[in-house]
């Protein structure tokens, strides 16, 4: 019965990501672009300095018990890579795929058959072994081999670092709210100020019904499809939550688009359907290598200060920095 908590957990973030138009790729497309725009980098940065701090203190207190992403660089690195080398050539993420399906982009159902088969092709396929020795002898912390936080791994000076970078965040949106634009509307789409804070609290409230349905992570999208694929094929697979979050942001996004008047149903061109193809299934290959995609590493598992999530997200961002650039070079 507790399932229908992921359900709405996913509902509720699909509605959200759709208000805001919320894509990891567009924030950091936006935050490089000549102008830059900074909105989507803001609400990004204010869903860490409130998530992270309350993700914290919810684990020291032991109302959730998470599972960390471990921290294998190797597989991080080459999966995040991989991972922005498909938003870029995808104009989009994971998670944008699934809302934009929901705002009326019916282009997206190839993209999202795309990501489905890389996952498999990763989990089950040909690249299981590569995947496998990639993510082989993680970095762990202290003698008993725990997982590589930044806390765990450095200790009190990794903690005040943390401390540190969000004092500087939070200069920095402050900064920003000087310039009267952190509660207005960008059109139809939310500011980035009540972006930030609606994301910060469904993420916030997932993790509470997560741990009340007994499972340990508020979102993801890696090894989605092939758990799927196992349930279907008679195997006990555990929980089906983070497939059941991740289909409900379709519902919620489409909700949203209906309510605020920014559906449009619309099909794409064949170049189009090519690109959201090839980058969908370069999503899949590189979210499962990396363990996490933009959602399960970017705005999950880096509030729990996991030293794997932090790697991925910053990999996928370098990469695709690099790779955005590089394509609009040769074009």
């Amino acid at each position: 019965m507790t399932l229908w908590f992921a359900v709405l957990a996913g509902a509720s973030l699909g509605y959200v990501f759709e208000r805001g138009d919320f894509c990891f790729h567009s924030t950091w497309r936006q935050a490089v672009a000549s102008p830059p725009e900074f909105s989507l980098l803001r609400a990004y940065l204010l869903v860490l300095l409130i998530t992270t701090p309350v993700v914290q203190i919810l684990v020291a207190a032991d109302v959730v018990q998470p599972f960390v992403p471990a921290f294998a660089w190797q597989a991080t690195i080459a999966g995040g890579l991989v991972f922005a080398l498909g938003m870029v050539v995808a104009k989009t993420c994971v998670t944008g795929m699934f809302y934009k399906l929901g705002h009326g982009m019916f282009g997206m159902v190839v993209a999202l058959v795309a990501w489905v088969i890389g996952d498999l092709v990763t989990y089950r396929g040909p690249l299981q072994d590569l995947r496998q020795s990639l993510n082989d002898n993680p970095i762990t912390a202290g003698d008993d081999q725990s997982v590589a936080t930044v806390s765990s791994l450095f200790g009190p000076a990794g903690v005040l670092g943390v401390v540190a970078i969000a004092i500087g965040m939070a200069f920095l949106l402050m900064r920003a709210m000087r310039n009267g634009d952190a509660l207005q509307n960008r059109g139809k789409l939310l500011g980035w100020f009540p972006l930030g804070i609606a994301c910060s609290v469904v993420i916030i409230v997932a993790w509470l019904l997560a741990r009340w349905h007994g499972f340990d992570y508020a979102f993801g999208t890696s090894g989605a499809p092939s758990q799927i694929w196992d349930r279907l094929g008679g195997d006990d697979v555990g929980s089906m939550w983070i497939p059941l979050a991740l289909i409900s942001l379709v519902p919620g996004a489409l909700f949203a688009a209906r309510r605020s008047g920014t559906f449009w149903a619309r099909s794409e061109s064949g170049r189009r359907f090519g690109e959201l193809g090839a980058g969908g299934f370069l999503m899949g290959i590189g979210a499962g290598v990396a363990g996490g995609c933009n959602l399960g590493h970017a705005l999950v598992g880096v509030p729990l200060l996991s030293l794997g999530s932090i790697s991925a997200t910053l990999s996928m961002i370098v990469g695709l920095i690099v790779f955005d650039r590089l394509i609009r070079a040769f074009q």
